[in-house]
């Protein structure tokens, strides 16, 4: 979905040629940066296995439950560089097609953003539409976090209704 990686950095890191979010999907329900991110790497990867493990990139995380895989698997947290996509609190998270044993919790940043403190805001999935997947604030403020048993994009929005549909991922 997008862009294929373009070479790879020695931190674990992928430099992306161009990833296009705004085809996926109509972008301007999702909160916006307050001061729009200046993003040179796009992608980060973590080889993860049945014991666990987290990935942090940029404000948005992966934490894999103990028995979520039972493989070693490369899980990716991708952000948009385009110009309309990188200001929008949106990543597309891997791999896809893995459904998980258990299910995986993902965080989105809301400190800096335009749905810091606004108690609507939720963790949202492209699926034909944006799919409401609820969340909950982390005590420091600084993400929501939701579950999922599938990785997809995701995004955070504070918008109800409006093409939306409810679902629990």
């Amino acid at each position: 979905m997008g862009a294929a990686p373009a070479r790879m950095a020695r931190a674990g890191t992928t430099t992306t040629a161009s990833t296009d979010f705004v085809a996926s999907g109509n972008l301007d329900i999702l909160a916006r940066f307050r001061v729009k991110p200046q993003i040179t790497i796009a992608w980060a990867k973590a080889w993860i296995g049945p014991e666990g493990g987290r990935v942090d990139f940029q404000g948005f995380t992966i934490v894999v439950p103990a028995g979520a895989v039972d493989k070693v698997t490369m899980f990716t947290i991708r952000l948009p560089v385009d110009p309309n996509g990188s200001e929008r609190v949106v990543a597309e998270f891997g791999p896809h097609n893995v459904p998980f044993a258990k299910p995986v919790t993902i965080g989105l940043p809301v400190r800096g953003t335009t749905v810091e403190g606004n108690t609507a805001a939720h963790v949202v999935w492209w699926s034909d539409g944006w799919v409401n997947m609820g969340g909950t604030v982390s005590a420091d403020g600084t993400q929501i976090l939701t579950q999922t048993p599938h990785f997809s994009e995701y995004g955070v929005t504070a918008e109800r209704g409006g093409g939306m549909s409810v679902s629990g991922g």
